[in-house]
């Protein structure tokens, strides 16, 4: 019987490159759809093990020829961020949303099985009204990054009627290793690399925002679950279901990591909502999903990587 075959669309960075991984533990055939002239070294420890693509995502052509002969599709890109997006929301909607369409539009041609939607549970519910948030908690967001996230959303919803499978996933926050530090999102990383290169930590705010931080590895591993489950539940938060302030995460630092550095707190951002923890509930008992890895195991694996990479 032939193995299965799974294109990773932005399999070559952060979150891809970790849910390549935990596809091949699981026996399925992987490809790895990034931009052209992309950096590998994030797969270049399973390049043996995968196909590399390169091609532009806003190529209707070059995201066919990805799909041709796979039986799913793993949706990770994204050209922007949520601390940008609102300078230019006609960017973000071109880049993003448009693409995604001809996306959709190439997944039900190609007869893909299934795809997969990772989604922002940071930003598509908004200034939440009771934590933690569950899936049919009101979506309000306030940034472009959200409202684009939450119109694919409903795009995979209107392409189901043409015969696409899916699955779409909010993350919170996730952190690990090969996160990059200078991507505008991922404060845990972006924090220990300043903390590493002996600058002053920066805080938008008084430290008080909380969010709801898990281990990237355990993420993947959702994903991958999602791929196989035979349920009727298309949207799951993924996440750690617990808050943490940034102020407590700055102390898991010193107390866990042993570090010592200085903070300097700015002004709050417009666009940063107070609180945001996900109700993890449905993930656990439709996909068997729960996070495995404990925050301090996180952090140490984490501050590792950044120690041993620039």
């Amino acid at each position: 019987m032939p193995r299965e075959r799974c294109v990773v669309y932005g399999g070559g960075g952060f979150i891809g490159s970790h849910v390549a991984e935990e596809l091949l533990k699981h026996g399925i055939r992987v490809s790895v759809f990034d931009k052209r002239n992309a950096s590998r070294q994030n797969v270049a420890h399973i390049a043996d093990a995968i196909d590399f693509v390169e091609g532009d995502f806003m190529n209707p052509v070059d995201q066919r020829d990805a799909l041709r002969g796979h039986d799913y599709a793993i949706h990770l890109i994204g050209t922007t961020i949520p601390a940008t997006s609102n300078q230019n929301p006609v960017y973000d909607v071109e880049s993003n949303l448009i693409s995604t369409l001809r996306f959709l539009d190439a997944c039900v041609t190609q007869k893909i099985r299934r795809a997969i939607f990772v989604s922002s549970g940071g930003t598509v519910y908004g200034s939440p009204g009771k934590l933690p948030i569950r899936e049919d908690h009101p979506t309000d967001p306030m940034c472009s990054y959200g409202i684009v996230k939450l119109a694919i959303e409903k795009y995979f919803g209107l392409y189901r009627q043409q015969g696409l499978d899916y699955v779409i996933l909010r993350l919170a926050n996730p952190f690990g290793e090969r996160q990059n530090p200078r991507a505008g999102q991922g404060l845990i990383v972006s924090l220990l690399h300043d903390i590493k290169d002996g600058k002053v930590v920066e805080v938008w705010g008084d430290g008080t925002t909380i969010r709801d931080f898990f281990y990237v590895k355990d993420g993947a591993n959702a994903i991958v679950r999602a791929l196989k489950y035979a349920g009727s539940h298309k949207v799951f938060n993924i996440a750690s279901g617990k808050g943490l302030s940034v102020n407590r995460v700055l102390d898991e630092f010193r107390k866990t990591l042993r570090l010592v550095f200085d903070v300097k707190y700015l002004p709050s951002r417009s666009f940063d909502v107070d609180r945001n923890v996900l109700d993890i509930s449905l993930a656990r008992k439709e996909l068997k999903w729960k996070p495995e890895t404990s925050l301090t195991l996180g952090l140490q694996r984490t501050w590792r990587f950044v120690l041993d990479h620039e």
